[in-house]
């Protein structure tokens, strides 16, 4: 005898179960694809704005190899014909040695004081209380509030009373002035993140407060260090309009103006000044790559911690 079994029938919370789970499914997979339409969008947004920003960069290298005849009439991004002899006139023609040297000695000083006098500053505004210590950190705050332009007339007469109008003394006073405010607002950030007890347990060693500073404050705020020593550098490596007021020799020109030098009342040396502005980017780009980690690092780092 056969026993027919019947299905065993679906009853409706069952059912509702599975309707409600299908839809978290369906839910789920468009969620899942919205993502990676966006995530699509987002990187094609950052590659075009990537393009926009070195394009500029690109062209000025590739032109640095042309002939000025090919830079006015063509449109190429490549040369038809490279040539070195821009490189050659820039480098064996012109004082580009000179004003590579004045630019080092600027930007490498000025870097190097940001750093001592930072330091020294952050240290004492992250650690000790004390009558004026608010008015000190808000006047430098102050000095970034106007434009450079405003400042350029006092800082020349200023300068000029001490007899540093056409030194590069004049422009590494002038870049302190403005590199300082960063650099101890910056330092002071990571000085405040690194516990007391460790400094306490130095002088419990025997250890003085420079000691303390140099050898264990310091290294502690290395991506702070690196970072203001990255921002002072560029800033005083491509300043150009308090170089222009304040120099007037060709021996005391540094690289911005040095290549200004090359625009002429009827002629402008294009390749020249490409193939100068090629080699004057190409040190501050390694430089750059080499500490981007630590400067990507100690800038978000930082931004936390202030």
């Amino acid at each position: 005898m056969m026993v027919t079994v019947s299905e065993k029938p679906v009853v409706p919370a069952q059912a509702h179960d599975l309707n409600t789970s299908g839809r978290s499914r369906r839910r789920r997979r468009r969620v899942h694809g919205g993502k990676i339409v966006w995530s699509i969008v987002t990187h094609v947004l950052l590659i075009l704005i990537t393009l926009f920003a070195i394009a500029p960069l690109a062209w000025a290298m590739s032109s640095a190899f042309k002939t000025n005849s090919e830079i006015l009439t063509g449109l190429n991004f490549f040369p038809r014909n490279p040539t070195w002899d821009n490189f050659a006139f820039v480098l064996g023609s012109t004082e580009f040695p000179t004003w590579l040297r004045n630019s080092l000695l600027v930007a490498f000083g000025t870097t190097f004081l940001a750093l001592i006098i930072g330091s020294l500053g952050g240290y004492a505004m992250s650690r000790w209380r004390y009558r004026g210590r608010a008015l000190y950190g808000n006047t430098l705050l102050i000095v970034q509030m106007f434009p450079g332009v405003m400042l350029a007339i006092p800082l020349f007469l200023l300068l000029s009373d001490y007899g540093l109008i056409d030194t590069l003394w004049a422009l590494l006073v002038t870049y302190l002035t403005f590199a300082l405010a960063f650099s101890v607002w910056m330092l002071k950030g990571y000085f405040d993140a690194i516990p007391r007890e460790i400094e306490e347990a130095a002088l419990i060693d025997g250890a003085n407060r420079m000691q303390i500073l140099w050898r264990i404050v310091l290294p502690l705020a290395g991506p702070g260090i690196t970072t203001v020593a990255v921002f002072t550098f560029l800033l005083a490596w491509n300043e150009f309009f308090f170089a222009y007021v304040f120099l007037a020799s060709p021996g005391k020109y540094t690289l911005s103006i040095g290549m200004y030098s090359f625009i002429q009342q009827f002629t402008t040396q294009w390749g020249n000044i490409m193939a100068a502005g090629t080699l004057t980017t190409l040190p501050v780009l390694i430089f750059f790559f080499v500490l981007q980690r630590a400067l990507t690092r100690g800038l978000v780092s930082g931004a936390m911690k202030g």
